[in-house]
This record gives C-alpha cells, structure tokens and sequence, in this order.
C-alpha cells in the first residue's frame, strides 16, 4: 500500500476497505491527490510533519478523506449492485427462454400441429441413444482400437450427455423442485441487494459523523481560539497525539538561544535532556539532527507518562503535559495536586485522581493557566521571556478549552 494511502488511513481507518475493493486503482490516486493538495507535499514523511505541526490542516484532510470515501463507497456498491442485477437478468432471461419454449411447444399441440411431434421426437432418440451406449459400455467396454477411436467415442458420450441434460431441463425445469429452486435464488439476489443498500446506509453514517466532526473542530477553533492558537486534531487522534501536537507547535525547530540557559533546543528537547535520553554524551550537532519521531518517544517517556496525563480529563491532560514540559512533571502535578487541595507530592495517585473527578474542569484549566504565570513570574529569564511565556499559556489554555 503506498505511504500517502498510509497515512490517509490512521486519519480514516475505512479507507483501507475501500483500497482493498479499488482495482483499477482510481480511488487509491485519489487519496494520493488529496493528501497532496491538502498538506502540498508528496513526500509521506513531510506529510507527516505538516499533520502533527498544524491539527487544523490534519482537521481539514480528515473532512476531505471522509467525503472521497463517502463518494467512493456509494460508486462501488452501485458498480456491485449492477453486477447483480446483470446477473439476475441472465437468470431470468434463461428462465424465460425455457419457458417460451415449453409455450410454444404447448401451443403447437394444442393446434395439433405436426411440429408438435418434433421436440418429444428428438428427447426420445437423445435419451435413447444415451443410454443405449452407456449401456453398451458398461457391459462391453472401450473396443480395443487406437487412440483416435477412443476419443471419438469418449467426444460421442460427451455430446450425448450435454444433449441429455438439456432434455431433462427443458421437460423437468418447470417442475416444483425447480421453480423452488428458481424462486430461491431470486430471493438470495434480492436479499444480497438489501445487505448492499444496508452497508452503505451504515457507511454513510459513519462518514457523516467523522465530516461533522471534523467541521465542529475547525469551525471551534476560527470562532473561538482565532487563527493563532492550537487547535486540538480530530477526534480520531488518541489524547497523547493531540496534546503533543500542541506542545510541539509551540516549541518549534532548531533553535540555540545564547540567552537560554537550556542551550540548543531542538523540538523544546535540550541538550542535557537528549544527552539523558541516549545515555551518552551528545553534541549539538545531534540536538540539530534528531529526528522528530525521536523527539515525541522522549515526551511520551519522559513527561506524558510520569505525569500520568493519559488518566486526566481532556484539556487538563494537555495543561500539565505542557507545563511539565517546561516545568518537570513533578512540579506540573505538585501544582495541579495544590488547586485540588490534596498532598502535594508530586506523584499523581488514587486521591489526584479522584480529587480530579470531582473538579470542575473549565475552571481548573483556568487556574492551571494563572498559576503556570506565577511560576514564570519567579524565574530568573521573566524580564526576558515572560512575553513569549505568557502568550504559550494562553494559547494553550485556548487549546485546552476546545478540548473540555
């Protein structure tokens, strides 16, 4: 399967049902346009990153996959629904054909026409001379003669049985047992023709539900969080993926800041925290080229986990993860675990977590908000970042609202 189709399918897992039915591969281009037009690359792997950096455009991609599919799904079942009625029409044409022919026959002796005697006639002498050399053969044997011979009587005995078995249909198709038969499979065409209109309704509905879904997501963020903030991805994304899209729109590239006391950034990925990640010493050299699947394992490992963010409500999951980011994880959820009024020790437990069913979460994603302001307000770097500080709060805080 190629890449882009790939990536088309962990945004919409149906795609792969319909790839798989694509023979002439028409579909399968389609996804490849599509995933081009909306990221404007070809390359799976920049696709990739366009995705993660900006959930807007994974939003928009998710919409435009669901309608192709829709689109899709309805011209297969209708090229498969022809097919069955092409096929029932055969059926009913030969059905037809013999009957047509039983009538005119019964029409012909009723008018006591000689023609009359012409089908009994030659059903009696294909009958008769079919058995009579089975017969003889089963009595006598093949007569010991060349090969030729042989399959000229082999080839006589083939044409004999055909000609038989048209007999017995023509005078015994009308018969109970057959029109049973008749009537059976015309119900099976019937009911494999509800089953098709069946799936496709159910398919349908589930692609409306993924293109309204991804229209909620984009219009939440134009109305609500404006152009600047990160909006969560669609719904299909598990909680990690969608906070890390956040954190990592925010961190940005590469970036050795003389005045940070992290030094070279890469990803928000420090020197020393890379340097702990590898267990060996790095350079920044390495910091410049780390990769950035790389960079999501250390803060799925480091920060996401620790912080036990996957056991969070939506939008306060992405409220720590960040700060901890930033912060450490133990101070992220010593500072959750103080707007909760439980023991601040760091570690989030039954009683966090408890305590978090409880809160309200609007207005505790508000308060980690401030209080992540406060924590900046104490630090050192405040006269020099404390712009750019204040302003990834806030966006997150949009972020996180959209997430509730």
């Amino acid at each position: 399967m190629p890449p882009l189709i790939v990536l088309a399918a962990t945004l919409l897992p149906d795609l792969i049902k319909l790839v798989a039915g694509d023979r002439a591969g028409t579909i399968t281009a389609r996804i490849a346009q599509t995933v081009h037009e909306v990221t404007g690359v070809t390359d799976p792997v920049a696709a990739r990153r366009t995705l993660d950096a900006d959930p807007q455009i994974a939003a928009v991609l998710q919409q435009k996959l669901a309608e192709l599919a829709l689109e899709a799904a309805r011209v297969q079942t209708d090229a498969a629904e022809r097919q069955r009625q092409d096929e029932l029409a055969g059926f009913r044409a030969a059905i037809e054909n013999t009957t047509g022919a039983r009538g005119l026959l019964a029409s012909l002796s009723a008018a006591h026409s000689p023609l009359a005697l012409a089908a009994p006639t030659v059903s009696i002498l294909v009958s008769a001379g079919f058995f009579l050399i089975l017969t003889l053969l089963m009595v006598r044997g093949l007569p010991d003669a060349d090969a030729n011979t042989t399959s000229v009587v082999n080839l006589t005995l083939g044409v004999l049985g055909t000609a038989f078995a048209t007999v017995v249909n023509f005078w015994l198709g009308s018969s109970s047992g057959s029109r049973d038969k008749d009537g059976a499979v015309l119900r099976l065409q019937t009911t494999q023709a509800g089953q098709a209109a069946q799936l496709l309704q159910a398919l349908q509905t589930v692609q409306q539900s993924h293109v309204e879904q991804a229209r909620t997501a984009i219009d939440a963020l134009r109305s609500v969080a404006g152009p600047s903030a990160a909006p969560p991805p669609p719904p299909s994304v598990d909680a990690f993926a969608r906070c890390v899209a956040v954190t990592l729109s925010q961190e940005g590239g590469y970036v050795d800041d003389p005045r940070d006391p992290g030094g070279a950034t890469n990803f928000g990925i420090t020197l020393a925290t890379l340097r702990a990640w590898r267990g060996r010493d790095v350079s920044k050299d390495d910091v410049r080229a780390m990769p950035r699947e790389e960079a999501v394992e250390i803060y799925r490992s480091s920060y996401w986990l620790p912080a036990r963010c996957a056991d969070m409500p939506a939008g306060i999951d992405l409220m720590v993860f960040d700060f901890g980011v930033n912060a450490g994880p133990r101070a992220a959820v010593r500072t959750l675990q103080r707007l909760l009024g439980v023991p601040e020790d760091g570690s989030v437990g039954p009683i966090t977590l408890a305590a978090l069913r409880r809160a309200e979460t609007a207005g505790l994603v508000r308060a980690l908000a401030s209080a992540r302001i406060d924590y900046y307000r104490s630090l050192a770097g405040w006269s020099t970042y404390g712009t750019g500080w204040t302003n990834r709060v806030r966006q997150v805080e949009q972020a996180a609202g959209l997430m509730l």
